[in-house]
């Protein structure tokens, strides 16, 4: 006589797996939603700080000023701050303060021929809204160099 040959899996084997399955996700979910927001938080803040590192860099370059205006949600730059009424770049779930007692926007205007500013130090620090991490960018003295922290 043949023994029956077994195809499949039981009931309790695939609730079992689905259990192991389940206990996985419910521990691995919240470590990539943190690394997910700390990404993002990550990405703006280089975008900012290259922003600000090309407005320097054309400045220097075109032998005119550049200017970049922060915005509470985002950011501008172009040769008249005077013209830049909205950001241009836009961030979602992320929100700008800076170092100064008033609440942006605030201008960095980089001078010719170096590329200098008018400011000793300017911080600006993004908080991501949804999981309170934050990262810094700073434009650092009159040299106008750019610090992302």
């Amino acid at each position: 006589m043949e023994a029956a040959v077994r195809r499949g899996l039981s009931l309790l084997e695939v609730l079992i797996v689905l259990g192991i399955i389940g206990v996985l996700l419910a521990l691995v979910a919240p470590n990539y939603l943190r690394w997910r927001t700390q990404a993002q938080l990550d990405e703006a803040a280089r975008s900012l700080a290259w922003t600000l590192q090309q407005a320097r860099a054309e400045a220097k370059r075109s032998n005119s000023p550049r200017c970049v205006k922060v915005f509470q949600n985002g950011w501008a730059s172009g040769t008249d701050c005077d013209n830049l009424n909205q950001p241009s770049t836009t961030l979602k779930e992320i929100a700008i303060s800076t170092n100064y007692a008033n609440t942006p926007p605030l201008s960095v205007v980089f001078q010719p021929p170096y590329g200098t500013t008018d400011a000793p130090l300017k911080k600006f620090t993004l908080t991501h809204q949804r999981a309170q991490l934050q990262r810094s960018v700073h434009v650092v003295g009159v040299i106008g160099r750019v610090v992302v922290r």
